[in-house]
């Protein structure tokens, strides 16, 4: 059988929303195997597929802004334009990645849209490309808003509204490229990749689109969708594009073996069995330490809507590079771990206030949980994702800078007090998510790649 590629990102978010499309290309007989970051080895060989490292290739673009604090940054910035040095690092780790891929010998790459220019450098040496996205489609489509946006279009002026988004949206872009382009004296990444290209005979200008959400990516590829179509909104769908989305493993996750949270599970266990209290989960993801102030203000605030909340149970998941020591003393309603597990958690969860990442999106409607959405990053699909869990009545949303300790109060009391409304919602997305989650669809696409 063909050999698969998933050359994924490496966020165990990415490869965590690949785990299902893997595993029924597997099952089905094909050989998968993942490429990715030394970072990933441990998680995806724990679920028995075989890893391999592939040299980073710099695909995303990345701002000179002179905010040198350090001499040394200064000496390094002007020894990068005096000197070759970042091309000819940038033309090695393009050279390493393709001789990683030449020993694997793959028949076809899925490859994780963020990376997408890297698709570029497999058609060099013959491999086939269909990227896959845990986000709604980057890309323009007419009457939608960038995903990046948080605006819910409704009403008859939405159109217009969204194509002026998507105006700002891409003079921003192309200010930022010309803006990063001249700032470094051509030593940004895109210039230096279309400086390599020209070696390998790849004009990469004709072959980027720009018209996108996030990023930079290439024209007429097909792609996989994995985020749910059903949890979008309304539109046709572009050309080549496969909403083969949620197909989600959600019993993925092992157990920790921690006293104190064997006992909140006894007593959640209780709770959910006798029909009593209320309990809110908070997480803000995984990837946390590039918000680190923001998360750490929220966090000491969600302390003191504990404590506004008496009659709530709360349970907080800081992830890793948090210090829960800083939010001690903390009231007897209030239960802080750097980790839990979040998929089993939730069985015993009312509501769950989260960043708006895709895959806690889809492990709540799996377990009938409502959601408060603080989006962390304006430039990821967080803030699409709350707009569409709002259009959906899924649950509510706020600004994490902004909403003081009294408005997340009020806001968790909206949710309880229009319980049945948001947790009725939730179920018919579920059975929406059922619907495809189960599907073979993958295994046509896939075939049909062979014929």
């Amino acid at each position: 059988m063909p050999k698969i590629l998933i050359d994924v990102l490496p966020a165990k978010g990415h490869f965590h929303a690949t785990l299902k499309i893997a595993s029924k290309l597997k099952n089905a007989g094909y050989e998968v195997v993942y490429g990715s970051d030394f970072y990933l080895q441990n998680e995806i060989e724990k679920f028995g597929f075989q890893f391999y490292y592939l040299a980073e290739v710099s695909v995303a673009k990345v701002s000179f802004a002179v905010r040198f604090s350090k001499f040394y940054k200064l000496v390094t910035f002007f020894f990068w334009l005096v000197s070759k040095e970042k091309y000819l690092m940038s033309k090695k780790a393009v050279v390493d990645f393709q001789s990683a891929v030449r020993e694997i010998q793959p028949d076809l790459v899925l490859l994780d849209e963020q990376s997408a220019l890297k698709a570029i450098f497999y058609e060099v040496i013959n491999i086939k490309v269909i990227v896959f996205q845990t986000k709604p489609d980057t890309r323009k489509i007419k009457g939608i808003p960038p995903f990046t946006s948080y605006y819910l279009p409704k009403g008859r002026m939405s159109k217009l509204y969204c194509s002026l988004l998507w105006l700002a949206k891409l003079g921003n872009y192309r200010f930022n490229c010309f803006y990063n382009k001249i700032l470094p004296f051509g030593q940004d990444n895109f210039s230096i990749l279309k400086k390599i290209g020209k070696d390998f005979e790849i004009n990469l200008t004709e072959k980027v689109d720009i018209k996108r959400s996030f990023g930079v990516g290439v024209k007429n590829i097909q792609r996989l969708v994995i985020s749910p179509a059903a949890f979008d909104f309304p539109h046709l769908e572009k050309e080549g594009v496969f909403r083969v989305g949620p197909l989600v493993d959600i019993q993925r996750e092992g157990k920790i073996d921690k006293l104190r949270y064997g006992n909140l599970l006894t007593r959640l266990e209780s709770d959910k069995e006798n029909s009593t209290g209320f309990t809110v989960y908070c997480s803000l993801g995984t990837i946390t330490r590039k918000f680190k102030k923001e998360v750490e203000k929220f966090f000491k605030k969600m302390a003191k809507v504990a404590l506004l909340n008496p009659d709530y149970l709360f349970v907080i998941s800081t992830g890793a590079d948090f210090d829960i020591e800083e939010l001690y003393p903390t009231p007897n309603n209030l239960f802080i771990f750097d980790y839990v597990p979040q998929i089993k958690l939730l069985q015993y969860c009312d509501l769950m206030i989260t960043h708006g990442g895709m895959n806690s999106i889809t492990e709540c409607v799996y377990n009938n949980v409502p959601m408060l959405i603080y989006p962390l990053s304006p430039q990821w699909d967080q803030p699409g994702n709350s707009a569409r869990a709002v259009y959906h009545g899924l649950g509510l949303r706020g600004k994490i800078k902004r909403d003081s300790v009294k408005t997340i109060s009020k806001k968790l009391n909206t949710l309880k007090l229009n319980y049945s409304f948001y947790s009725n919602n939730v179920l018919l997305m579920k059975e929406k998510f059922e619907e495809k989650n189960n599907s073979d669809e993958i295994l046509e696409i896939i075939g049909n790649v062979f014929k």
